[in-house]
């Protein structure tokens, strides 16, 4: 040993590098632990040593008096350590996690929830992502709490619309992992949200580029998010990214602040408009099929006129055919019968006075053949003809 701490009886005695203060004593040392008679003596780091080697013996089986007790020791030992490395193996995958393990990096199988094991480290490795978290990428704003509870990113909303103007447009894309392909999320994606964020802004811009500025503002904005989704889910699909995209969500669809008053008054003027159309439309709806109701009946009354007087003047052209049958049969007969039906019509309300063509009448005629009558039809309406 090259000092030792241990006190001696006598004089002179080694009392290690620092040496023993003179008169002598196991008190006097002048080390840095004690500065006078009866301070404390510093511990014995020989005898440490050979205290935790005796436990060592006792605790290791077969042991010797020398050494850590041999070769049979030291292999129980590293059976020891082994057993105690292969227990680190086991892992806990919790609900909506996929386990994805590895051996020497290189990917083995996936595992769903509850205790499972792996060779643990660094031979395997498990990878636990959450596939059922909802994750939420913001283009053209970002939001926050408080006072800044929105901020928008105009070099992300500004964007060429297909007629050459610019809208300003902030949008959000919600997405989770693919329960089904976690392994390609896992080793394929580098930065998830930075690259579905790059996907989502150039395919938000294809589509608007495509676009008119008037219908992205009014009536498009499903089919424009409808159509997004699609773009994006097929590039990440085509990157092997293992993502599924959820919801493609328009939140604000504006021009830009510049002329933004421009805007609203061209708007008001469409919507004026619109409304004087659908006014127009209302009133052609109801005037139409009343005119049509009127053309209809004059139409049906003009064919009833026509089948009526058609049918009067066959009746009368029948009549007359018979009656000239009946006057080619007996012509005097005939001729007398029109005659009196003629005068029966013309004479029957005119005043008349019959004369006598032969000169001779019934008793009381004049000369002259003036047959006198009496008026018993004005006499019947006159007042007083009763008396």
């Amino acid at each position: 040993m090259p000092w030792s701490n241990q006190s001696g009886g006598g004089s002179g005695g080694g009392g290690g590098p620092w040496g023993s203060r003179p008169g002598g004593g196991n008190g006097g040392g002048g080390g840095p632990w004690g500065g006078g008679g009866g301070g404390k003596t510093p511990p014995d780091l020989e005898d440490l040593i050979r205290r935790g080697q005796d436990r060592l013996r006792g605790i290791i089986p077969g042991g010797t008096g020398s050494g850590f007790g041999g070769g049979k020791g030291i292999l129980v030992l590293l059976v020891l350590l082994v057993g105690v490395w292969l227990l680190t193996g086991f892992y806990k995958v919790n609900p909506n996690e996929v386990g994805i393990n590895t051996v020497f990096g290189r990917y083995t199988g996936q595992s769903g929830e509850g205790l499972r094991y792996n060779f643990p480290y660094p031979v395997g490795g498990v990878v636990k992502p959450n596939v059922g978290q909802f994750n939420s990428v913001q283009v053209g704003f970002r939001s926050g709490a408080g006072a800044a509870r929105q901020r928008d990113v105009p070099e992300e909303s500004l964007m060429l619309t297909g007629d050459e103007n610019i809208v300003d447009l902030d949008f959000e894309v919600q997405w989770r992992v693919n329960p089904l392909k976690a392994e390609d999320y896992v080793f394929n994606l580098e930065n998830p949200e930075g690259t579905i964020k790059a996907i989502a802004e150039s395919a938000m811009r294809e589509v608007i580029g495509r676009r008119n500025i008037q219908a992205i503002l009014t009536n498009e904005q499903s089919s424009i998010a409808a159509e997004v989704k699609e773009i994006i889910q097929s590039a990440l699909d085509g990157y092997g990214a293992g993502v599924r995209i959820e919801v493609v969500q328009l939140t604000s669809v504006n021009p830009p602040p510049e002329v933004r008053p421009a805007f609203i008054d061209v708007n008001a003027a469409q919507q004026d408009a619109q409304r004087v159309r659908n006014e127009a439309e209302t009133y052609a709806s109801r005037e139409v099929p009343q005119a049509r109701g009127r053309a209809s009946q004059i139409v049906q009354s003009a064919e009833a006129y026509r089948d009526q007087a058609t049918a009067e003047a066959n009746g009368q052209a029948a009549r007359f055919t018979q009656v000239y049958e009946a006057y080619k049969a007996a012509p005097d007969v005939s001729r007398e019968r029109l005659f009196l039906e003629t005068m029966e019509k013309v004479l029957g309300s005119v005043n008349k006075v019959i004369i006598d063509q032969n000169g001779t009448g019934a008793a009381g005629a004049n000369a002259a053949g003036v047959l006198p009558i009496l008026p018993l039809g004005d006499l019947a309406g006159r007042p007083g003809a009763a008396r």
